[in-house]
């Protein structure tokens, strides 16, 4: 009986190891929801994870990360603003994406930031943030000498100031409303109005980082990587047979 005694806490010891071992593991399902299938449109070819759309069901990607495809031109939203995909490099992890709102101009009717979730996207080593400010009296203190009328925004005698670098806040300048945009840094001469204009009309990068380290487990077991929107986490579908790691069963949660 004393012998039982001795052996049950390496039992246990062996139980925390195996449980440590299941957290770094995916969950891995033993069916396939259609995750092999990639997303293709147009010029934008072979998508998988951590994206979502047409031939790809939702439990594929993330719950924001949903790709559609109109007229074989891709888009995706970001934060509620829609961006067209001008291209795709799954390697990298990186799209190419353009806002088609700033071609209304620098006094666009509705301002929104295209501000990126950081739990999702960076944006490429290049760009870098241009604050416009609206609604500001002609008669402020600002760090930057770049302004200009904007009276199509509602503003006929106030000026709209223009930021790069780090976030600033509207209200120190008693301006009533602020936009981001990213822009290259080649691009900027915050004085320059047809610069600015020529800056947050163009294209620019962003490296997506959801769940890339959980689905690169996924793919070596021989899995394809999928999304389990209820507990916010990656996924690993097995397809007809079980992944390799052997791994069938859910592994315990992981705090979001």
């Amino acid at each position: 009986m004393a012998s039982m005694y001795n052996i049950n806490p390496i039992l246990h010891f062996l139980q925390f190891i195996i449980l440590l071992k299941l957290i770094q593991i995916p969950l891995c399902l033993s069916t396939n929801e259609g995750c092999e299938n990639l997303f293709n449109c147009g010029n934008i070819k072979q998508i998988g994870f951590p994206f979502w759309g047409e031939d790809r069901p939702k439990e594929c990607g993330h719950p924001l990360l949903n790709l559609n495809c109109t007229n074989n031109t891709s888009y995706i939203t970001i934060n509620e603003v829609k961006y067209n995909v001008l291209e795709a490099k799954p390697d990298e992890h990186t799209l190419r994406i353009t806002k088609e709102d700033y071609l209304q101009g620098l006094c666009p009717t509705k301002l929104v930031n295209t501000t990126l979730d950081p739990d999702l996207f960076v944006y490429g080593p290049d760009y870098n943030n241009l604050t416009l400010f609206y609604g500001c009296p002609p008669s402020i203190t600002f760090p930057l000498n770049g302004r200009f009328l904007c009276p199509s925004n509602g503003y006929s005698d106030e000026f709209v100031y223009t930021w790069f670098g780090y976030n600033l806040d509207p209200q120190a300048f008693s301006c009533r409303e602020s936009m981001v945009v990213p822009v290259l840094n080649s691009l900027i001469a915050v004085g320059d109005l047809t610069r600015i204009r020529s800056a947050i009309g163009g294209e620019f990068v962003v490296r997506w980082i959801a769940g890339i380290q959980d689905c690169e487990k996924c793919q070596k077991s021989g899995g394809f990587c999928g999304y389990n929107w209820t507990s916010r986490q990656t996924t690993c579908y097995c397809g007809d047979q079980p992944c390799s790691n052997g791994q069938s069963q859910k592994s315990p949660s992981v705090p979001h």
